[in-house]
């Protein structure tokens, strides 16, 4: 499936932009937050079916499609013709996710933007250490020099770096921001503290503040400009509109420098410097242990999106002291996780899923991002993500205890491998491999449980009955003219993403069942409802395009989910008349959404039928 149609699709099943409050992405997913998120949650089965999607999770108040490697390509396709680039995000939306996973949430959108340019100087610093290593380079050399500054420059400018992206994502001038933690960086600021290094004490209109250096630094520069968001709401508020453009810098300027310098600073750098100085002793103290913890718990971690709280850390570690010790052990995770997805390679008889899984073991080898894997192959046969885990904690245990070091934040794969050039070198790669052949020999003897046989076995959910699914003739639930779905004018069901069946151009509002069966799902609007028949088929009735804006009005439900119902029961009615006369197009899809079950879903005939008569076959 071509990406253009991906993203359009994708924006179809959300509800469209008008329910996308905000949209952005990171290196393997689609963050959305929306107004209406029921609508979003009853298409998830069917987003996921689509080809090109891995997952999709909801947490941290966001809907997140799970896409891999492409999905910046998908976000531009999707955003395209649209007004959600130039959206901001509604503040008058309600949010009830939990502090914590809110936090997680600013943390991404603050580093996220980053995580290109700290890899890619991560592995450039790496084959600048590798050349010096092998005597092709001589340290010395102005050419050493020049190489050195541009693989390095991200981190000694990253407190500015960091003040732009957080200025992003608290809704502040980014140019103010980058000016506030730039005049912290600037010569005449770091020669007021001499040769005397940290702590010195400078005064500011006689407040004494404590000197500190901030380059490399992570923490400070997030606390000043969420401290800045505030501050600049406060000055927009009461700051006259034509003076704001002169005073509201000039005031942001003046409070900020001194507070961050005096306040702000200080306390993120000991902070930053207390977690990686508690996190670095207890790998030292007993490397074996925590490698295997963090090792075989990270891919955990990236499910839930645990990992931005670590990933400051590894960054600051790296700026401060030249290197990390967790880097290494999520790489061991990443390896762990190849191995599995290897073992399901190797164990699965299904051509699309050994397609599938070849091309996720690639994505942790060229390019350290193991979301492919996780949810398309660990999540969804259970059994790997245990290999994944087995392997991470025996390689990670190695690493850890071995004490390897990584010199740059980067994602663990195979292109990244200069980034731990290094007396820990061999030791890494040993690791690794360790992690490889842990996870794939786990897999390939747990299994990873795939069904086999032409007939599946699938769950009636309204009534928690076990089903065979069997061959079935489907009436037609409503009067009107039937044509192929391939005819629809809309492509999230013409395209026969959602499943193969039919479109009607009905002649009368009212809707009746095409066998026997149960209500499974059921709109609340009652513009589409889900049935599965007693022999297993499951289908959605879905009446007009976009008529999920009317909210309701004009439509009339006569059953409830988890009712049983039967062939030829009347299900909902519409007002025919007056939905059209709103301009809404009311051509009805009736889809076969587990098409996937079948060897064949025929339609029977086309031209103008009545509701009951036999319209579509489906074959196992």
């Amino acid at each position: 499936m071509s990406s253009n149609n991906l993203g359009k699709k994708i924006l179809s099943l959300v509800g469209g932009e008008n329910n996308i409050v905000s949209i952005t992405h990171c290196a393997t997913r689609l963050r959305m937050r929306l107004s209406n998120t029921e609508l979003a949650s009853e298409n998830k089965n069917k987003i996921e079916d689509l080809s090109g999607v891995i997952s999709v999770v909801e947490k941290a108040g966001q809907f997140q499609v799970v896409i891999g490697p492409n999905v910046p390509t998908i976000y531009e396709e999707l955003i395209d013709n649209t007004s959600l680039n130039k959206q901001e995000e509604n503040k008058n939306v309600s949010d009830n996710t939990n502090w914590f996973l809110k936090v997680m949430d600013v943390v991404a959108g603050i580093f996220t933007p980053l995580l290109p340019l700290l890899a890619g100087s991560g592995v450039f610093r790496g084959l600048v250490l590798l050349a010096t290593q092998f005597k092709w380079l001589s340290t010395t050399s102005d050419t050493y020099y020049i190489l050195t500054v541009a693989s390095t420059a991200v981190f000694y400018f990253l407190p500015i770096l960091l003040a732009i992206t957080s200025a992003e994502k608290f809704k502040v001038n980014k140019y103010v921001a980058a000016a506030i933690m730039g005049s912290l960086i600037m010569p005449e600021f770091t020669n007021m503290m001499g040769n005397h290094g940290n702590g010195v004490i400078a005064h500011f209109f006689g407040i004494p503040i404590v000197l500190m250096t901030y380059t490399s630094t992570v923490i400070p520069a997030i606390l000043a400009i969420w401290c800045l968001s505030y501050l600049e709401k406060y000055l927009r508020k009461w700051i006259p509109e034509n003076l704001q453009l002169l005073f509201v810098p000039l005031i942001s300027l003046f409070l900020m420098v001194p507070l961050t310098a005096g306040v702000f600073g200080p306390f993120g750098v000991y902070v930053g410097e207390g977690i990686s100085n508690i996190i670095n002793w207890l790998i030292n103290s007993n490397g074996w242990i925590a490698g295997a913890f963090i090792g075989g718990i990270w891919n955990i971690f990236v499910i839930f999106g645990l990992q931005w709280a670590v990933n400051p850390v590894m960054i600051n570690n790296i700026s401060r002291l030249g290197f990390d010790y967790i880097v290494p052990l999520t790489a061991a995770a990443n390896f762990g996780m190849a191995g599995a997805t290897l073992g399901t390679f190797l164990r699965t008889h299904d051509k699309k899923m050994k397609a599938y899984s070849m091309s996720a073991l690639l994505s942790i080898f060229f390019a350290g991002i193991t979301e492919p894997s996780i949810y398309g192959v660990g999540i969804r046969y259970k059994r790997p993500l245990i290999g994944a885990v087995v392997g991470g904690a025996v390689g990670g245990a190695f690493i850890g205890g071995l004490h390897v070091k990584a010199f740059a934040f980067v994602f663990g794969g195979l292109t990244t491998l200069p980034a731990f050039v290094g007396s820990t070198f061999v030791y890494y790669v040993i690791g690794l491999a360790i992690c490889f052949i842990v996870g794939c020999i786990v897999t390939l003897i747990i299994g990873i449980n795939e069904e086999s046989g032409k007939k599946e076995i699938v769950k009636n959910i309204s009534n928690g009955n076990i089903k065979t699914i069997d061959n079935e003739t489907i009436s037609q639930p409503i009067d009107g003219i039937v044509n192929d779905i391939a005819t629809a004018t809309d492509p999230a069901f013409s395209s026969g993403s959602m499943g193969e069946g039919m479109v009607i151009q009905p002649s009368n509002g009212n809707v009746y069942a095409p066998f026997d069966g149960n209500v499974t799902m059921l709109f609340k609007t009652g513009h589409a409802i889900g049935i599965t028949s007693d022999k297993g088929t499951e289908i959605m009735i879905h009446i007009g395009i976009d008529t999920v804006k009317l909210n309701g009005n004009g439509f009339t439900s006569f059953v409830k989910q988890g009712d049983s119902v039967t062939r030829g029961q009347k299900l909902i009615s519409f007002d025919l008349e007056a939905i059209k006369n709103k301009g809404y197009d009311l051509s009805t899809f009736v889809i076969v959404t587990n098409t996937d079950n079948y060897k064949e879903v025929r339609l029977l005939d086309t031209n103008m039928h009545k509701h009951g008569e036999s319209i579509l076959s489906v074959n196992v």
